[in-house]
């Protein structure tokens, strides 16, 4: 059973009809899902049976009724509510997810994923779908089916970041981190300034520290992956496994450090990308990478490395910001323009493929 409402399902309410470019018979809905939001369920579902009356068509109302009975943990209720519905020619993915959410909160994880699955048939591209069967997986401790799942959740739906978030989560409590990093600097880059960006933020900083190890011997030691298998026939075609290549321009970047804090990890971070476009950018292009060496050309990396990172080392990033005011200014106002933002598609995900 899910331990709580994944954050995904809070985009369901207000924020989700606004999103409808629709007008309503009735107007009263707009005033049902405040209430909703300000968690007077009762009240809201009053309201939103009269709008049944007035369109009893409108497939908004009824959903909207199902899911605060869900916000108010009454899930039989909420599923009765969904079923009655389920022949609406309007459905959308949300309906199998609010749906399969239900039979999740029941503890009825089979119910969930078959859930999940029927509404992928119809929604073969709905990303939030494979997030919520990856989910189900995961509180069960199936891992591997959890993975496979949020993975085909990025490649149908790239710029969806939940996928991302929960399996850079998994990959970086794992002991074969390589993944969860480079998920996890997607999903920061896709949904910015929430409360998940500062975990990821941290857990980012956190994951790096503990694999670039500083030993009293001057060496340096730099662990991404428990284990690396290497085919022959790899090397006859000049392809590595990912990780090799990863972890080899990490190490390279460490020489010469012989500590790791905000400031440093910048400057590692600046020469792995210029190692990595020495050697290694046309055999393993990176969609990421790619975006980095996008900010450096603009002379903006070393700030998005202090923010991406901040919330490891908040005193750092406070420190550096107050000395170089201008230099995050620039990055800020470059950032957060529309074109310069990550774009994952469907040429991007070879992410999914390409790590092993």
């Amino acid at each position: 059973m899910k331990k709580e409402l994944i954050y995904c399902i809070l985009i369901f309410s207000f924020g989700h009809i606004h999103a409808q470019k629709k007008t309503f018979k009735c107007e009263k809905v707009y005033d049902a899902v405040k209430l909703i939001d300000e968690q007077k369920y009762d009240e809201a579902i009053v309201m939103l049976r009269e709008c049944e009356k007035i369109d009893s068509k409108e497939y908004t109302y009824p959903y909207e009724i199902a899911l605060a009975y869900t916000y108010n943990k009454q899930y039989d209720k909420a599923i009765d509510q969904l079923l009655k519905i389920k022949n609406y020619e309007n459905l959308r993915a949300d309906y199998y997810q609010l749906l399969g959410n239900n039979y999740d909160y029941l503890e009825k994880p089979e119910k969930a994923i078959a859930t999940y699955d029927e509404g992928l048939k119809k929604f073969p591209n709905a990303g939030r779908l494979y997030l919520e069967r990856g989910v189900v997986f995961e509180f069960e401790k199936k891992y591997d089916e959890a993975i496979a799942s949020y993975e085909n959740g990025m490649r149908v739906e790239p710029n969806y970041p939940s996928n991302y978030y929960r399996a850079g989560r998994l990959f970086m409590n794992s002991q074969n981190t390589m993944k969860g990093l480079i998920y996890g600097e997607i999903f920061v880059n896709l949904e910015r300034t929430t409360e998940r960006t500062r975990e990821i933020s941290k857990m980012l900083f956190d994951t790096y520290k503990a694999a670039i190890k500083f030993t009293n011997s001057n060496e340096i030691q730099v662990a991404l992956c428990k284990s690396v298998q290497v085919d022959v026939s790899e090397l006859d075609n000049k392809k590595l496994p990912y990780c090799m290549i990863f972890e080899k321009n990490l190490v390279l970047s460490v020489i010469g450090h012989d500590s790791f804090n905000l400031a440093s990890f910048a400057k590692i971070r600046e020469r792995f990308l210029k190692e990595y476009y020495v050697r290694d950018i046309k055999n393993y292009p990176n969609v990421l990478i790619e975006y980095q060496k996008k900010m450096e050309d603009n002379k903006i990396f070393n700030a998005y490395n202090h923010y991406l990172f901040q919330i490891g080392d908040e005193q750092g990033f406070d420190a550096w910001q107050t000395a170089n005011n201008a230099e995050y200014k620039k990055f800020v106002d470059w950032y957060t323009e529309p074109e310069n933002s990550l774009e994952m598609n469907q040429k991007g995900v070879f992410i999914s493929e390409q790590i092993r």
